[in-house]
């Protein structure tokens, strides 16, 4: 009980910190480095490893050691496409199981009206409000009433948090989503389930969009960066 209390505690701060890019993608995490840093042994770690691995956030390469994963438009896109499927269809149990009141949702969207964009110290405070502002569809998913969707719902999202960090920190993209959120839920109250499900995926696909855009200019930035060095050199 007392290794699992540990590797949880490590599992999720090295979690966080990679969600919310302070550990960033390609960095080597060394077993020794972090069994100092966190007063424990190799075993724990190793453990947080494997379980990191499974979540894809982390790659273990034999003799080499543990590295965390890149992000790709690639990544981005089949992610995506999994979310939006698994919404969609939550959408669709709905309409099935009658229910057009979602009150865990609608509470989860009144928490984000408050909220402030954290200031760029403080990963614990970045992923606070990443996951305040994930709620949202986190609670759409459990409100389907399906266990198994939920389960798989849960094991993506720390890979598709990664992706979600790179705009909700965006000035004023929060207010606007609120908003597509409000509608979404209208279109819900009214039995319009067809209509809300094109409005979500188009509301996902937004969002893919935007990473995309991110990604390209973060790329095309690092080429720069380093076709100024190789001119230095």
């Amino acid at each position: 009980m007392q290794i699992k209390s540990v590797t949880e505690t490590v599992l999720h701060d090295l979690r966080v910190k990679i969600i919310v890019g302070d550990l960033a993608p390609g960095s080597k995490l060394g077993e020794k480095e972090l069994s100092s840093n966190f007063g424990i042994s190799r075993a724990p770690l190793r453990e947080a490893f494997r379980l990191l691995e499974n979540e894809h956030l982390v790659i273990y390469y034999p003799r080499k050691g543990c590295y965390v994963t890149e992000i790709s438009l690639k990544n981005c896109r089949e992610i995506y496409q999994v979310r939006a499927m698994m919404e969609c269809f939550c959408v669709d149990l709905l309409k099935a199981k009658g229910i057009k009141d979602l009150p865990k949702v609608e509470s989860a969207l009144e928490e984000t009206v408050n909220l402030t964009i954290p200031s760029s110290e403080g990963a614990y405070k970045k992923y606070d409000y990443l996951k305040t502002i994930a709620n949202f569809h986190i609670s759409l998913v459990e409100s389907a009433g399906n266990t198994q969707l939920s389960s798989f719902y849960h094991a993506i999202f720390p890979n598709l948090a990664r992706y979600q960090s790179i705009y909700t920190y965006i000035s004023g993209l929060m207010n606007k989503s609120y908003q597509e959120h409000r509608e979404f839920l209208r279109l819900v109250k009214n039995c319009d389930y067809e209509e809300a499900k094109d409005y979500l995926r188009c509301h996902i696909n937004k969002f893919v969009k935007i990473i995309e855009n991110k990604i390209s200019d973060d790329e095309e930035a690092m080429q720069d960066e380093l076709l100024k060095k190789s001119q230095v050199y």
